[in-house]
């Protein structure tokens, strides 16, 4: 320890010294305050303080390390020398008088002018370069720049996609874009907008069109990564452990070259020499593979005559490699199972071909975003840098601009340097040009680089921990700066250091490397004095495996404990709560609400406002009056509490009639007479309102329109005062869309996606703070509480192109770029789609590693860690991959749970009952007398009397429940039937019978049916021919949604369940029927009339390749009946589950 602080003190020391540094300084190291003491210790050696040019991330950093200079230089003119007690402050102010007494020499006078002290953001900067050269930069007039450019990049992708209805190379490339996407213009439209937003990174590569030797590069960088993963394949199976494997391996090839010619272990029948990194040999490392790992990438425990070790005669062979499994070195495993999912390093000429399409759409989509940007007035802030590179020049010909800054510039100094881009490091690099290394003479010039690569986390702002490793070991341009790291953590106490110092090097990796964004644990020294309350504490939360779906209610009471007893413990001490997503914080916020409403929180940007049920009816009335078929938003505004028709009413009006609109519908007299007394006269007052409204549509400006309907139906009635400023947002959201001609339903719907609920407006002294951790990092709290341990990450959708950048030999790096794969596709081959693919998601688990990191180091005082298990058959589930829990789970959670387990923890929280269903709520809607006054109209023919609440066809409640078993058997389908218990069912009844409530059944009614279909659920899964249709099947579907188009028109299917089995694809329809006798005949005579139904399903498969076999399962008669034969047939299951031949 004390060599540590030793080395930390040097190195501090170190780095005031006018020479090029990289630091690492770790979370509480106080770097802020290192680059301070560097930024006063250059000014007292510059002739303008201009020379000295300090670099960050954001304006808060900015304006904070600004306030630094200028309080240390205010406390060195004011002579306030600090005591003996901070020895660093004092070097501050001793640095400090130093800058002064420069300042003083010079003339700068920088307590007046502290605009000559040049700290900005590298943003900021990026935007004087390009106004300094105009014309270079493309700009002429500096337009402004957008905060969020997601519209633009919409307007881009649209346009770019409308290109395919004109003629030319850009409309055959659009179209050959979109047949590769199978015409999914919606996703392809989204692929693009996400790759617009990440064009600094591709541009420069797709720009370089057809050139010929970039297939050649790409396959060169290709085989680069290929060769990387089979270094480390065979420094752990060197030579001499190859030719013990070898004859084992020889046999076990030539057994299934025989029998399974396809298996890659058959490839080892030709292994004759050992196998190193050249790319030729994958094949054959491949096939070792799957003769000595499992399909979870571990060692096998046994070997049989599926590896190619038949017994009697593989028996000797068998022995061999057993025992050699046995002795393999740990790691082993590890580094041999990356090679299963290598490619072969060349390209498919139709492989190329789409990188060739992709990248000319991308430049189109390029070309239409800078028009975007044109008419807008603004751009984004990647444009904005690539201008500010443009206006510097390259390295053979620097601008003026470029040559005047070298000469400005004497030291530049980088804060959070891990979290920079290869835009910016190009930036930097740039702006350093012609700078070398130890440079004799008196105008030495610096560069200072602080940051953690173990504080990493904003890879989706394309930052690039492996950048600053390239740095801290190759150098930038140059320049090779001098390492330097600080051990000190000056924010936490010695418990919590001591459990970092602890868990986190088995959570980070054992080695860095820059390629997978990996970064080792390097360990502080916590300098704070102990305290006995301080420490970390992991919660276990444990639930049954049938119950996972009420664990957010569980850790949400387990949260709201921790936060009672910590305001209570500990009154004038700061409680933050943070999360990995915003996501995690829903079940929080609504608890909190319910058991803690007194305790005010703020929740910045954390309570999407896209939920709430007051924007989603604002939303529904725009989509309804954009669109007049769109039947679900029509019956949705006529539900809203401005109309708050009934589910019989609404039945009654469209529940017979699906071929016309519900404006349709709503105009007819006859139709209207079938609705109860009170929902004709609330229909005839919306359709009213909705009437005028569509008659006025594009006759005034959106928002007027839209709100003024809105108004007139009375939703502004409907809304609790809380409520109002939610939906104003929403309405200014519009103004700006029809500001820029860009109103359309989805484009407020996307909007409305990006408001948030305002913060609690307690002062902030009094509010609980609730953010993401990346919204965190930075900051520090007394105590921090991490919930969600448990959950994983999203998973974003795949991109249309996927590249990288691999080094070769020597600092050369080849270009690796690979589409996605086509929908459809039937190709086994491993792509390099699928080799960037798992370089990504590699890169993506050691953020996640970086995050828990920076969880970790934001309290001071108290960690609270709170995560959930789940317990089956009386053990431990292991944590889903990619979760905290995961991470730390063989660092001490494991054991953790395991002593909540076993009631060997005391302090472990129980996990609280839950509150019993409550009763579904009334409908909520105005009363007729609150509907607002309509002018006045002709009278309407007088009505008859029709049914209430009460009436019914007869057929609803067993229709109600035919859907609740049909959406049942979809999920049991999904999980399989193996997921599934009789018990797990049952306890599905209350939400059983809340679900048929909400469709309009009496509660009576509702908890018969539930009961009824707990009871077709519970035999369908104890039958053989049950669990046989929903078992996992080649080539499955479950309620699988497919269309078909006649002379008639477009028609939608649903096929119940769909798969292939015994080289047949079977199509089953199911059917819930109340029947009072159980003969069979009755049944087929059933199944018949539903023949033409399933018939049409088969058309939809004229192509298959596979007979079909057509069959009915009444699910409460457990029978499956049989009707692709002339005849019907009941078919019987045999017991080992094989279906039977027709």
């Amino acid at each position: 320890m004390t060599e540590l602080l030793a080395a930390d003190s040097a190195a501090r020391l170190r780095a005031l010294e006018p020479e090029s540094f990289i630091v690492e300084a770790p979370a509480g190291a106080g770097k802020t305050e290192l680059l301070t003491q560097r930024v006063l210790g250059l000014l007292a050696r510059v002739d303008h303080p201009e020379e000295v040019v300090a670099l960050t991330f954001t304006n808060k950093a900015a304006a904070e390390m600004r306030d630094r200079i200028l309080g240390s230089l205010e406390l060195a003119a004011a002579g306030e020398r600090p005591g003996d007690d901070a020895p660093h402050r004092q070097l501050t102010y001793a640095l400090g008088r130093a800058a002064l007494a420069r300042d003083a020499a010079q003339g700068w006078n920088l307590l007046a002018h502290p605009g000559r002290l040049a700290v900005t953001t590298l943003d900021s900067l990026c935007a004087s370069l390009a106004r300094q050269m105009p014309y270079l930069s493309r700009f002429g007039a500096q337009p402004g720049v957008a905060e969020d450019a997601t519209p633009h990049y919409e307007a881009a992708a649209r346009r770019t996609l409308a290109l395919v209805e004109e003629t030319g190379p850009p409309a055959d490339t659009v179209a050959a874009a979109l047949a590769f996407m199978d015409n999914d213009a919606g996703r392809l439209e989204r692929l693009l907008v996400a790759l617009l937003a990440r064009r600094d990174q591709w541009l420069r590569h797709t720009a370089r069109g057809a050139d010929a030797g970039l297939r050649a590069e790409a396959e060169a960088g290709l085989a680069a990564l290929v060769r990387r993963d089979l270094a480390a394949a065979a420094a752990a199976f060197d030579a001499p452990l190859q030719d013990c494997l070898r004859a084992a391996a020889r046999f076990a090839g030539a057994t299934l070259a025989a029998e399974n010619p396809e298996s890659p272990i058959a490839r080892l029948e030709s292994w004759d020499s050992s196998l190193d990194d050249d790319p030729a040999t994958l094949p054959l490392w491949q096939g070792l593979a799957d003769l000595l790992l499992t399909a979870e990438g571990e060692l096998r425990k046994s070997l049989d005559k599926r590896q190619g070790l038949p017994v009697p005669a593989g028996r000797e062979h068998k022995a061999a490699l057993k025992t050699l499994l046995e002795t393999l070195p740990a790691g082993a495993a590890a580094a041999l199972a990356p090679v299963r999912d290598l490619p072969l390093p060349v390209y498919a000429d139709e492989e190329w071909a789409t990188v060739e399409t992709f990248s000319q759409l991308l430049n189109l989509a390029t070309a239409q975003l800078w028009l975007a940007f044109q008419e807008a007035g603004e751009v984004d802030f990647a444009e904005v840098a690539q201008r500010a590179l443009a206006a510097l020049g390259d390295d053979e010909a620097p601008t003026d601009l470029a040559l005047a800054l070298d000469y400005r510039i004497r030291h530049l100094l980088v804060d959070e340097f891990q979290d920079t881009s290869p835009a910016q490091i190009r930036l930097v690099a740039s702006l350093i040009r012609g700078w070398e290394s130890g440079r004799p003479g008196g105008d030495a010039r610096s560069l200072f680089l602080v940051g953690d690569p173990m504080q990493s986390i904003y890879r989706f702002r394309k930052a690039d921990v492996g950048l600053f490793l390239k740095v801290r070991d190759g150098g930038i341009g140059d320049l090779l700066p001098k390492k330097l790291r600080l051990y000190r953590n000056n924010r936490s106490r010695p418990k919590v250091v001591e459990w970092i110092n602890t868990a986190f090097p088995g959570v980070f990796p054992d080695q860095d490397e820059p390629l997978h964004g990996a970064v080792r644990y390097a360990p502080c020294l916590a300098t704070r004095p102990d305290e006995e309350d301080s420490g970390v504490c992991l919660h276990p939360v444990l639930l049954e495996a049938d119950a996972e779906e009420n664990g957010s209610e569980q850790e949400a009471d387990v949260l709201i404990d921790l936060i009672l007893a910590e305001r209570q413990a500990h009154p004038g001490a700061s409680v933050a709560i943070l999360v990995r997503a915003r996501s995690h914080l829903a079940p929080l916020l609504a608890r909190l609400r319910l058991r803690a409403p007194q305790l005010p929180f703020q929740a910045v940007d954390m309570a999407p406002l896209a939920s709430r049920q007051a924007i989603q009816d604002v939303l529904s009335l725009a989509r309804a009056l954009l669109h007049r078929g769109d039947r679900v938003h029509w019956l949705a505004i006529l539900r809203a509490p401005w109309c708050g028709l009934n589910l019989a009413d609404l039945h009654a009006l469209a529940g017979d009639d699906h071929r016309s609109t519900v404006w349709q519908l709503a105009q007819d007299e006859e139709r209207l007479r079938r609705l109860s007394t009170d929902g004709q006269a609330r229909l005839r007052h919306a359709t009213a309102v909705l009437g005028e409204a569509l008659a006025q549509q594009g006759r005034c400006p959106p928002r007027r329109w839209l709100e003024g309907t809105w108004r007139a139906l009375g939703g502004d009635r409907c809304l609790a005062e809380d409520e109002r400023p939610d939906v104003q947002a929403l309405f200014q959201r519009l103004d700006t869309l029809a500001s820029r001609g860009d109103w359309t339903a989805d484009a407020l719907e996307t909007e409305a996606a990006r408001l948030f609920a305002p913060p609690d407006p307690s002062p902030a002294a009094l509010a609980l703070p609730m953010m993401t951790l990346h919204k965190a990092k930075g900051l520090e709290f007394d105590t921090v509480i991490v919930p969600g341990l448990h959950r994983a990450s999203g998973r974003d959708d795949p991109p249309l192109l996927l590249w990288d950048e691999i080094p070769t030999e020597g600092t050369r790096e080849h270009l690796v770029v690979a589409p996605l794969r086509a929908r459809g596709s039937t190709r086994t081959r491993i792509t390099p789609y699928a080799a960037l693919a798992r370089l990504e998601a590699e890169r993506a688990r050691h953020e996640s590693e970086r995050l828990l990191y920076v969880a970790a180091t934001r309290a001071r005082r108290r960690l609270h860690l709170v995560g959930v298990a789940t317990v089956r058959e009386g053990g431990l589930r292991t944590p889903a991959a990619g979760s905290f829990l995961r991470l730390l789970w063989e660092h001490g959670a494991q054991a953790r749970f395991a002593a909540a387990l076993a009631g060997a923890a005391a302090s472990a929280p129980v996990a609280l009952p839950i509150a019993p269903v409550e009763p579904a709520a009334d409908l909520r809607r105005l009363s007729l007398a609150d509907l607002p006054a309509l002018p006045p109209r002709p009278a309407a023919t007088p009505a008859r009397s029709s049914e209430g609440e009460g009436g019914s066809d007869g057929s609803g409640p067993d229709a109600a429940v035919g859907s609740l078993v049909h959406r049942a058997l979809e999920l049991i389908a999904r999980e399989g039937p193996e997921a599934w218990s009789a018990a797990r069912v049952g306890e599905r009844h209350a939400s059983f019978s809340a679900w048929l409530r909400s469709k309009g059944l009496a509660p009576r009614e509702a908890e018969a049916g539930a009961a009824r279909s707990v009871a077709i659920l519970q035999g369908v899964l104890a039958s053989p021919t049950g669990r046989w249709i929903l078992s996992p099947h080649p080539d499955a579907h479950a309620e699988w949604g497919l269309s078909s188009s006649s002379g008639e028109g477009q028609h939608a299917h649903v096929v119940d369940r769909c798969f292939t089995a015994d080289g047949q694809r079977w199509i089953v329809d199911y059917k819930t029927l109340r029947l009072t006798s159980a003969d069979p005949a009755d049944l087929l005579a059933r199944a018949a009339t539903h023949r033409p139904q399933l018939e049409r399903y088969a058309a939809l498969f004229p192509s298959a390749g596979l007979p079909l076999r057509l069959a009915v399962y009444f699910v409460e008669q457990d029978h499956l009946i049989d009707l692709s034969g002339a005849e019907e047939k009941i078919i019987k299951l045999p017991a080992s589950g094989i279906s039977p031949a027709p």
